[in-house]
Order: C-alpha cells, then sequence, then structure tokens
C-alpha cells in the first residue's frame, strides 16, 4: 500500500509487505489500514516502478527466493486520474519494459467505463487492442459472465474528462496482449457506495481472473488443473459420429435426429453462431448427413454425397439456394479446398477480423460430414449444446446448470427444438416433439458386428496410420470395422 505523507508530502510511500493466512487475515493487518486517503500527485508510473523495486527480500521471517516453491509477482494499479506526470519522465515504453523484466502481471483498477455501461465491470484486451474479453455482472448473486468484443478500445472506453481523460493513452497499453486486464473503479465505488450485487460480481469476476493470471497463463484452471486454452483443433464432430469436446473428451451419440453442435447468442457482437447437425441412422450406427452454420442472419448449410466419385458437385445450400455464391459467407472469408481425391471436400470459414487466426471447418468425404476448430476462448468460450462447456468441461443440459453423464441422454437434451429455429432447406424426421431415433441395443448388435467383421483390427490399425492422435485413432479404426471399408480413413 501506498501513504501520501511520508516521507514526502504528496508522493506515493510504500508501507510494507506481510503475509496472509486462510481465514483471509493478514499478519500485519496496517499495511492496508494506515492508508492516507489524501494527496493531489497521483503518477501511476512512479508507483509502479517504487512498488517492484520496494518488495524486501523476506517477509514476517520468509525468504522469498528461497523458501518459496514459485513466486507469483502480481501488481494492482488503483488510482481514478491518469498520470500527473509533470516531474516524472518515465515512457509507456519504458513501463513495459520494467514490467517484463522484472515478471510481473498487472491489474489496472482505473475510470474506464466500456459501453457506458457500470455492469461491465472489467476488460481483457488482446490482438494489439482490437478483441476484448469484456466481464459483466450476471443477476444479483455475485455471478458475472463474459462477451467478446472486437473494436479499438479507444471507440468504446471512456473517462471521467475532469480527473482521467488520459487514462486510454498512459495505462491501458501496459495491458493489452498481457494476461492482466482494466477494471473500472467507477464501478467498485459503485459497489462499495450501496450496490452490493455489483460489488459481489466485481470481486468474484476480479478474484477468479487474478487466480487464473496467477496459477494458469493465459489458460483456464478446471478442477485445479491449468488447460492451455490456446488452440481447439480437436474439438469437433465426424465420423460414426465421434463427439470431441472442447475439452478433448471423446463420446458417440448414434440417434437419429437434429442435433444442437454449438451456439452463441453473443458470437461477434451478438451476431450470434449456431451450429446444427442432422445424422442419419444406418444399422447400429449412425453418421452426419449434413451440418447448417447460422451466423448473424446468413445460413451454410453442407452436406456429403454417397456417389462423390461419380458427381464431383458440391453440395451446399447458402441461404436455402443450392451452390449460392460462397465466396464469403456473414461477412468471412470461405475456402473450398479440393484434394486429389474427388470423394473429399473441405471448406474453411475464417472468422478474421473478428477473431484473427480462428477457423471453423466442414470436410465431406462421400457422405460423411466431419466439422471442427482452430480458436480459442475469444470466439468459442460461451459456446453450448453437445462439445459441452468450454471453461469447465462439464457437459451441461439446456438449463445450464444440470450435468448430464449418461452420453445417449445428452444427445437427447440437444435435439433441435422449434425454439431454436430450422436452419436446414428441408425437413428430416424426426423432428420435435419426435424423440431423437435410437439404433436397436446399439452396444450388442455393433460388438456382435465387429467380431464377425472381414477387415482385422490389424488391417484397420495399418489403414488408420496416418492419424496421429490417438484417440481419433481409435476412432478410425472403430469405423472401418463398421463400415466393412479401408477407404474411411479419408474422413480423417
Amino acid at each position: 500500500g501506498f501513504g501520501a505523507d511520508i516521507p514526502t508530502f504528496n508522493r506515493y510511500q510504500h508501507l510494507g509487505c506481510t503475509t496472509g493466512n486462510s481465514a483471509g487475515g493478514l499478519a500485519d493487518p496496517t499495511i492496508v489500514t494506515d492508508w492516507q486517503a489524501t494527496g493531489g500527485w497521483e503518477e501511476g508510473y512512479h508507483a509502479i516502478i517504487y512498488s517492484i523495486a520496494n518488495v524486501p527480500e523476506s517477509i514476517d521471517g520468509i525468504n522469498l527466493q528461497n523458501e518459496c516453491n514459485t513466486l507469483d509477482k502480481n501488481l494492482i494499479l488503483v488510482s481514478d486520474e491518469d498520470r500527473d506526470n509533470n516531474d516524472y519522465t518515465a515512457t509507456l515504453e519504458d513501463m513495459k519494459t520494467y514490467i517484463d523484466d522484472h515478471d510481473y502481471i498487472l491489474n489496472l483498477v482505473v475510470d474506464s467505463t466500456v459501453d457506458g455501461n457500470l455492469d461491465n465491470v472489467g476488460i481483457q484486451l488482446s490482438n494489439g487492442g482490437h478483441d476484448h474479453t469484456v466481464f459483466q455482472r450476471d443477476g444479483d448473486d455475485g455471478g458475472f459472465t463474459t462477451y467478446t468484443k472486437s473494436d479499438w478500445y479507444y471507440n468504446f472506453i471512456t473517462h471521467d474528462l475532469g480527473w482521467a481523460p488520459y487514462t486510454s493513452e498512459h495505462y491501458i497499453p501496459l495491458v493489452i496482449d498481457k494476461p492482466g486486464a482494466v477494471w473500472n473503479v467507477k464501478s467498485l465505488r459503485d459497489g462499495v457506495s450501496g450496490n452490493e450485487a455489483l460489488r459481489k460480481s466485481f470481486t468474484n469476476a476480479f478474484v477468479e481472473t487474478k487466480v487464473e493470471e496467477i496459477s494458469c497463463p493465459g489458460g483456464t484452471i478446471i478442477d485445479g488443473m491449468c488447460i492451455s486454452r490456446t488452440e481447439n483443433s480437436n474439438s469437433g464432430i465426424g465420423g460414426d459420429p465421434h463427439i470431441t469436446t472442447w475439452q478433448n473428451e471423446h463420446y458417440e451419440y448414434h440417434g437419429q435426429c437434429d442435433l444442437v453442435m454449438a451456439s452463441d447468442p453473443k458470437f461477434a457482437d451478438a451476431k450470434g453462431l449456431h451450429i446444427h447437425i442432422r445424422t442419419k441412422l444406418v444399422r447400429y450406427w449412425s453418421y452426419i448427413k449434413s451440418v447448417a452454420i447460422r451466423i448473424g442472419d446468413d445460413i451454410l448449410e453442407i452436406e456429403g454425397s454417397a456417389d462423390a466419385e461419380n458427381n464431383a458437385e458440391p453440395q451446399y445450400w447458402v441461404n436455402f439456394e443450392y451452390q449460392g455464391k460462397l465466396d464469403t459467407f456473414a461477412g468471412y472469408t470461405v475456402t473450398q479446398l479440393t484434394p486429389s481425391c474427388v470423394s473429399k471436400r473441405e471448406y474453411k470459414i475464417d472468422l478474421s477480423p473478428t477473431y484473427e487466426g480462428q477457423y471453423i471447418i466442414v470436410q465431406a468425404f462421400r457422405e460423411f460430414i466431419r466439422v471442427s476448430f482452430i480458436g480459442d476462448a475469444r470466439a468459442f468460450g460461451n459456446t453450448v449444446g453437445l462439445l459441452g462447456d468450454y471453461k469447465t468441461g462439464k457437459t451441461f443440459a439446456r438449463d445450464g446448470s444440470t450435468v448430464i453423464h449418461d452420453f445417449i441422454d445428452l444427445g437427447n437434451e440437444w435435439q433441435v427444438l422449434p425454439v431454436d429455429e430450422m436452419l436446414f432447406h428441408d425437413v428430416a424426421q424426426p423432428q420435435f416433439p419426435e424423440p431423437c431415433i435410437q439404433p436397436e441395443d446399439p452396444r450388442g448388435e455393433r460388438r456382435r458386428r465387429l467380431e464377425e467383421s472381414s477387415i482385422s483390427v490389424e488391417e484397420a490399425e495399418q489403414a488408420c496410420a496416418s492419424v496421429t492422435d490417438p484417440l481419433s485413432l481409435k476412432d478410425c479404426v472403430y469405423d472401418i470395422l463398421a463400415t466393412q471399408d479401408l477407404e474411411m480413413v479419408g474422413a480423417f
């Protein structure tokens, strides 16, 4: 903490360090209770450098370097003004270098209102200050949610013109593309002054974000483990159909119906992303016959072809028009790739510039459709559906709280309902309220058929040798045995 009176009036002063305990108390509480609230010189750059430079070697008898297994260095700057830099010459680049050289994570609690709404308690900035995750109050019980926004931060973050007009220039650039975030001091003040729900949401959002920054930089903490969220290239649905959740858990669902694969109404500044798949039952297994993707008001539907070798025409509909113009879709570039094998076709939707370097990929191999993703939480972090919850890995029901562990029940739960709207160009049976059609005795019949297979496991494994992911390799082998077709490796 910093006081204003000693050793020099109107200057920051280091008040000491102490240790915390499991009950949330401090060994020396005076370092936070003896703050001086008066004084006119609020020079944040000086405060940052002064505080980093004055961390002692030992705190309450504990030598930081020798006795701590891990040393997490975090700094929180709290100020309702911009810089008072009349006699302090450090530059923005000086500060970035100083913080990085000392391995600190900086969070800013400053005058920074996001989209004119105090319920937006904080914002994490990336991609040079253009793509963001906004932390927003959710309800009256301390909950919070996040949404993504793409725009230059100075276009929608505002500051008090009397006290903090240059906050966007002085402070916010320090945390762009860093683990830390910007938190609105006005939201905190409003919460402390009587809006208890806002105070709780601010606190919970800040604490949970700080825990992830400290323990799992650039990732997400799930059940005490740090899970990297830099990219999801394995998540998706394909084959028999094999479903890979956002947390890389594999399961199968063999019902025939239309299903919600992933849905996020807040995607791309509330354009919305909705992906539905249509499955078709074949004896004791099923496959994905087609996929429909809606972004904003535009719908792209892609279907495989059982006669792909003789009919190389792509099977797709744009806003229900067969083979409509497909250079772009919903404002995003679409690339169609046709390998030397005419039975295989790929559609790649580039989500730039909204989500730079992130993609939705649809592959058609004969009549089989596969949908996968390359990206992270910025694009897909709020989706619900068959892929589960992005942040926790839990397979939630539609109510967002009930966890479903039986995958047949999970698939049935995410059957497309009237409220989800029809995205396909035609109607196939069943449609709700008719339930999804299940294979008869799928496990027993499947086991018997696989045992009678004319293709051996060894032959299937050899055909799938090019598939490097262990779980995908297992799926590949199974699909070959189920279809009795060695060329099914082309679907992987």
